[in-house]
């Protein structure tokens, strides 16, 4: 397989540059765009809206000079880089924007947006904003506010577009993300082999671009990567089997860097990777759908931002050095990020203690410090036996 020319691959190499389904003019595909920041975002009520949700990212993007203007540089600069190409308009093809408070950094885009993006000189298009809070702990009081707030997404959704969403529409939008989670986890199976059928930069590539195109495409497009990457030979010259954990990676230098030092990444515990797959809406009650979503974003394998939750993500970190083989963690935060960073002091202290070799890196979103991080994941490396 032709992992660097693959069309829906090359979709994660840019926002928009190699996206028919957002370039005007190369496609007929004209139903409009809600873009949004995190995963905890119900995709699945923006799709039974017969609307296109599109996974905001920065990918190959090096500058926050603009967004730097609107938030101090003590902020995430994966969120100032996003904030930065909307201001130079690369989000102008967005119809719709969706906020939750995943992070106090990406909540203030709800404002920055409106304030600063949509409300430039040059932008004439009256563009919606949604907001869903999240609560950060997991209670049966805290699983009531989020069905509320669920409830008001799709109300909102409704009387801006002028449409109604209905209980099959719902259903049927389950089935779909359903169906695209569980094709993506075939293919997780394939990258943790012996010999993986992937590395881990065309795993990342092939999850933003399944983050952005419709998911009837994706679905079809998975399907036949997951046929051609059964026929391939797999990767045999593995040297040293790594697990990704943190941050948003969204950008395939990072990986590449790790992967280029002499390992491979097999696996992850990434919003763009395993947390965005693991977990399927189980369709109890058919005459609420919406309640099944609620309880998948609420109960799904969630991130820091979750503060009760660390045990749990602890044991799928356990469970997958074991299934993966895995001969070393690197955990990564984005500077700034006091959430990732939390969790990943706590998990560098309690993989030591069960003696898995394991680094912890601080790192700007765009690849700023690559001599840095090269030399700290190629001593790391050796460490390895």
């Amino acid at each position: 397989m032709d992992f660097e020319n693959d069309p829906f691959l090359k979709i994660a190499d840019g926002i928009q540059e190699f996206n028919p389904y957002l370039n005007e003019g190369q496609t007929n595909y004209h139903k409009k765009i809600i873009g949004y920041y995190c995963t905890y975002i119900p995709e699945e009520i923006i799709h039974a809206a017969g609307l296109l949700p599109f996974r905001i990212r920065a990918t190959g993007h090096d500058s926050t000079e603009l967004g730097d203007i609107y938030m101090v540089r003590f902020t995430c600069s994966f969120v100032r880089a996003t904030l930065d190409l909307a201001l130079r308009g690369k989000y102008d093809f967005l119809d719709g924007l969706a906020i939750c408070n995943s992070c106090d950094h990406s909540r203030r885009m709800f404002e920055l947006f409106d304030l600063k993006v949509f409300n430039r000189k040059d932008f004439k298009k009256k563009v919606p904003r949604f907001y869903i809070s999240m609560p950060h702990v997991i209670t049966d009081e805290g699983f009531e506010w989020l069905k509320s707030e669920i409830e008001e997404f799709k109300n909102s959704l409704e009387s801006t577009h002028e449409i109604k969403i209905s209980n099959e529409d719902l259903i049927n939008s389950i089935k779909l993300y359903n169906e695209n989670r569980k094709i993506l986890r075939q293919i997780h199976e394939l990258r943790i082999l012996d010999t993986p059928k992937l590395n881990g930069t065309n795993a990342l590539r092939l999850f933003m671009a399944n983050n952005s195109i419709p998911k009837e495409r994706a679905n079809q497009e998975l399907s036949r990567i997951l046929r051609e990457l059964k026929n391939e030979e797999g990767i045999s010259h593995v040297k040293k089997r790594i697990l990704l954990v943190g941050s948003v990676v969204d950008d395939v230098n990072f990986i590449k860097l790790i992967e280029e030092a002499g390992a491979t990444v097999v696996s992850d515990f990434l919003c763009f990777g395993t947390r965005n797959f693991m977990d399927d809406i189980k369709l109890n009650n058919k005459n609420n759908p919406l309640e099944d979503i609620s309880r998948r974003l609420y109960y799904r394998l969630s991130c820091p931002r979750m503060m009760d939750d660390h045990e749990r993500r602890l044991k799928f970190i356990q469970q997958e050095i074991k299934r993966a083989k895995i001969d070393g963690v690197i955990l990564q935060r984005i500077n700034n990020c006091d959430l990732h960073g939390c969790d990943n002091m706590l998990f560098e202290h309690e993989l030591k203690k069960l003696e898995i070799p394991v680094i912890n890196i601080d790192r700007e979103f765009f690849q700023a410090d690559t001599t840095r991080l090269q030399t700290r994941i190629e001593a790391f490396l050796e460490m390895i036996t």
